[in-house]
């Protein structure tokens, strides 16, 4: 017993090990980490250090579960859902299918052919979340979109589950419906808890994965799904933003053994690598597809492309369903690595393009926005800023509170941020709030300046800041531009980019306090003037 011990912990430092070796080469070539954990799970496995005991699958299996609880407490159950997004989900889903179907050259019935097919028109939830999550996307137009079709997928993927006779819903899945009305209680428990760190870790852990990912799993439904509702149960309440923090460290961690399992049911057999070719060259015809249908439901082509993008990647699912459909002798088991290879080398291809999606969309602009419809679309950004002298992109809390002060000064300002979800509250609170993405193209080259003497940056990313001062002086504005930073490595950027007023947040903040210190002194000598 101590010698299986010893073993596995001997096997887990050196995938450790390695996962960090392969990863931070992967850094170096300006790739995704997840690039080299997917690679050296590979060669891992091609090596006779593969995970025969399966002690990488719960670990795994906890990650996608927390990431995805992380992605709902960031979602606004009530704006991500539309019905033309639905109808399109269906609809991408069964053209990727007649398309991907004409790849298959196993010996297989055209039924089987069709239902692995829709599962290759999946898109992967794990790499589409962690795309969207480190561009800081996820409440952006694009990104609630994108998540809204993933969910739509995963409804559709119990469907096809059930297909092998071993995982049909429950009847009590029905139960699942009564979750919107027990929310509000459930929401109100949790103001009641601890607001100690370690013990909201636990609390918000056992709400994915308990309340979340056991729960839908016990009435025969995706444990992902499950954590990803429970995450959207909890959104936008007071401590959502603190456990997801809490969290981040575990589940990215635990992802590293996703990505490392993954990798490691690749086998590196040339064979199986030329039979997987078919579906590596149907991947751009996919992205296509989802690309044209969302220009036909009159989105604007930087959406339409990020969202395609962001969906690239087949999908682990199609391991999970052609794994359970071999063990069930519905598919022979050789269809299996084949899936298996294309999945894998999907989400290395995946991984870069979401990386510099914006950089690629800003390079094939003029193209892309030729095929956009004439007709006013649903994301359609503003073209004036109705006479405001002062711009405020990012209406967060720093945002925000520069609005409030400028407005008090009586300036005319206006503020714009992309996450529709934070439009509603300010407008309701009086200010002027429209929504755009600093980060589009489109936005500043349709932009009309008019009387704009000064815009203020205070989205946290500096890539951000950066390409949009760059943006502002390429189109010759010459008034003021702000920026505030949470880094000191970011003020040589901007500065360098065309910034004139750099503004440390922190540094802010400790003055803002000093200033206040004073004052209460200042109060309370005033009523004591005797020497202490």
């Amino acid at each position: 017993m101590e010698g299986d011990g010893t073993l596995m912990m001997s096997t887990v430092l050196i995938w450790i090990a390695g996962a960090w070796g392969a990863g931070q080469i992967a850094r170096w070539l300006a790739l995704p980490p997840l690039v080299g954990y997917l690679t050296v799970g590979a060669l891992f496995a091609a090596n006779d250090l593969g995970d025969v005991n399966h002690w990488l699958d719960v670990p795994s299996e906890i990650g996608v579960e927390l990431l995805l609880f992380a992605v709902g407490l960031k979602m606004n159950p009530k704006s991500i859902f539309r019905f033309d997004v639905a109808f399109g989900t269906l609809l991408h889903l069964m053209l990727s299918a007649l398309i991907l179907v004409l790849a298959l050259t196993q010996d297989l019935s055209i039924e089987m052919k069709i239902a692995l097919a829709l599962t290759l028109g999946f898109s992967s939830t794990v790499v589409a979340a962690k795309g969207l999550e480190a561009r800081r996307e996820l409440r952006a137009f694009h990104g609630r979109l994108s998540i809204s079709i993933l969910v739509l997928q995963d409804l559709v993927a119990v469907t096809l589950l059930a297909i092998g006779g071993e995982s049909a819903p429950s009847p009590y899945a029905l139960g699942l419906l009564a979750i919107p009305l027990v929310a509000p209680m459930l929401r109100k428990s949790l103001e009641k808890l601890s607001p100690e760190p370690e013990l909201q870790l636990l609390v918000g852990v056992l709400i994915a994965l308990v309340l979340g990912a056991q729960l839908f799993k016990a009435v025969g439904v995706s444990g992902e799904l499950g954590a990803l509702v429970m995450g959207m149960v909890f959104a936008n309440h007071p401590v959502a933003k603190g456990l997801a923090n809490y969290l981040w460290g575990i589940r990215e961690l635990l992802l590293i053994a996703f990505f490392l399992r993954v990798g490691m049911q690749v086998p590196l057999d040339l064979k199986v690598l030329m039979d997987a070719i078919p579906l590596l060259l149907l991947l751009p015809i996919k992205l296509m597809v989802l690309f044209g249908y969302l220009l036909v439901i009159r989105l604007r082509s930087y959406t339409a492309f990020l969202m395609s993008i962001t969906l690239f990647s087949y999908s682990e699912f199609a391991l999970i369903v052609a794994a359970a459909w071999a063990d069930t002798g519905l598919i022979p088991t050789s269809v299996l690595p084949v899936i298996a290879v294309a999945v894998t080398l999907s989400f290395v291809i995946s991984a870069p393009l979401n990386r510099f999606a914006h950089e690629l969309y800003e390079r094939f602009e003029g193209p892309l926005m030729r095929l956009e419809r004439t007709n006013r679309h649903p994301d359609e950004q503003p073209l004036t800023l109705g006479g405001a002298h002062v711009l405020v992109i990012g209406m967060g809390r720093i945002g925000t509170a520069v609005f409030d002060s400028l407005t008090d000064d009586g300036e005319k300002v206006v503020g714009i941020d992309a996450d529709p979800g934070k439009l509603e509250s300010h407008r309701e609170a009086g200010r002027r709030v429209v929504f755009a993405d600093a980060e589009d193209p489109g936005f500043w080259n349709n932009l009309r300046f008019g009387r704009l003497e000064a815009v203020v940056l205070t989205m946290p990313e500096p890539e951000s800041q950066c390409w949009a001062t760059n943006r502002l002086r390429e189109r010759g504005f010459e008034g003021v531009i702000a920026v505030s930073t949470r880094s000191r490595h970011t003020v040589a950027r901007v500065e360098d980019a065309g910034a004139n007023l750099i503004y440390d947040a922190h540094d802010a903040a400790g003055l803002g306090l000093g200033k206040a210190v004073l004052k209460c002194l200042d109060g309370e000598r005033l009523g004591n003037p005797e020497p202490r």
